[in-house]
């Protein structure tokens, strides 16, 4: 009995393909004679990219691993001193924009004084 449930199922799924590969190669055909052609959506056309960029990401990834200079702690200590590094410019460099802006406000109210 289960033997026949699983010849069934298989006798349907090659019918539901044959079904499927049929019409899909009949609506090419009858595309292809009115001379239309059937258009892809845009899934259709972006996955193949998305895939390319995917594996593109794991090769240079992968790369990187295999030709880093650095072991891994050495790696992520000197990452973590650059980022102290910029962000300690960072800081420095806005202090020095607030000074400005401050200035240039205090100063402003005197020059339109002055116009007036």
């Amino acid at each position: 009995m289960k033997g026949d449930n699983m010849d069934l199922k298989r006798l349907l799924d090659q019918a539901q393909r044959s079904v499927s590969s049929t019409y899909d190669s009949g609506m090419e055909a009858l595309l292809d004679r009115m001379g239309l052609e059937h258009k892809k959506s845009n899934m259709e056309s972006m996955l193949p990219v998305l895939g390319v960029f995917g594996a593109g990401i794991a090769v240079g990834a992968a790369l990187g691993l295999l030709f880093a200079p650095k072991r891994g702690d050495e790696l992520r200590n000197d990452i973590r001193h650059r980022i102290g590094d910029l962000r300690d410019r960072s800081v420095e460099q806005i202090d020095t924009i607030r000074h400005k802006s401050e200035t240039m406000l205090d100063a402003a109210p005197r020059v339109t004084r002055e116009d007036a």
